[in-house]
């Protein structure tokens, strides 16, 4: 399993503009700037990674895939931390910025039992949107199966989740688009 990172906000915006299909283009120019470089980077970074051929589509629960391409990834993004995991077996990945909150009301409302502290809440928290990303399920979804492996990881002010049903042995690529 191979995992790609990049900086949203060091990433060159003509250099990704370049990568993009005209489809993608023509969306960029109706974006507003606080979207626009979100999406104008995380398209050239997808392309970069998966092909500046390859065809995404989405199967009947929204999972993305590439079309006649057995490779499965799994993309998530928070603050200017990008992630991209690229397996041969379906994989979720989920990052969240670790800020201040009311951890103790939050994981009462989503997780039924109190978890105080900000480290255990957000693992606890993108190890589930990580199994649901890999299960092709939503926040709303009902009777979510548990994945066989999890794995966590605190990279600076960001916590990384993937979710698997083999076992996880990522490889980290630091990448930027410039």
């Amino acid at each position: 399993m191979k995992i790609f990172l990049t900086d949203i906000s060091a990433s060159d915006t003509d250099t990704c503009l370049a990568l993009l299909g005209e489809d993608e283009r023509i969306k960029v120019a109706t974006l507003n700037d606080n979207v626009k470089r979100r999406f104008l980077v995380s398209r050239a970074f997808r392309r970069r990674i998966l092909g500046p051929e390859a065809v995404i589509l989405t199967d009947n629960n929204g999972r993305p895939y590439v079309e006649g391409n057995p490779v499965f990834f799994s993309m998530t993004h928070t603050g200017d931390f990008l992630v991209l995991a690229v397996d041969d077996n379906p994989v979720g990945i989920d990052a969240e910025l670790m800020k201040q909150r009311n951890f103790t009301k939050l994981s009462a409302w989503f997780f039924g039992e109190t978890i105080p502290g900000c480290e255990d809440f957000y693992r606890r928290w993108t190890r589930f949107e990580a199994g649901l990303k890999l299960a092709g399920m939503t926040l709303l979804s009902k009777d979510v199966p548990e994945p066989k492996h999890l794995y966590s990881k605190i990279i600076g002010d960001y916590m990384l989740s993937i979710a698997s049903n083999r076992p996880i042995l990522p490889v980290f690529n630091l990448t930027t688009i410039s």
